[in-house]
């Protein structure tokens, strides 16, 4: 299953000049392997304090270990996407 979550945090709790937070960002990110999620990318928008993953995923469990080291950084919006093509196929089979 295809996730995108939307992690937005605030200017007191930004981890762009907070080693320490930021060291919780890389320990998601390098846990993937060992969680079994795929990252087909990761965006940021850093003036508005927000960032955008495209995660691979076969359940939600595994998508809430990828962000528990980021709990504390800010609020997390996670919703399962399929492709536009899967979603058009999925609808001609009625």
């Amino acid at each position: 299953m295809l996730f995108h979550a939307t992690h937005t945090h605030s200017y007191q709790t930004c981890h762009a000049h907070d080693e320490a937070r930021k060291a919780k960002i890389m320990e998601a990110v390098q846990s993937t392997e060992e969680i079994g999620i795929k990252i087909h990318g990761i965006y940021v928008d850093p003036p508005g304090h927000k960032g955008y993953f495209v995660l691979e995923a076969e359940t939600m469990e595994q998508v809430v270990q990828f962000f528990d080291p980021m709990l504390e950084l800010g609020d997390t919006d996670i919703r399962p996407v399929m492709s536009m093509e899967a979603a058009l196929d999925a609808l001609k089979q009625d």
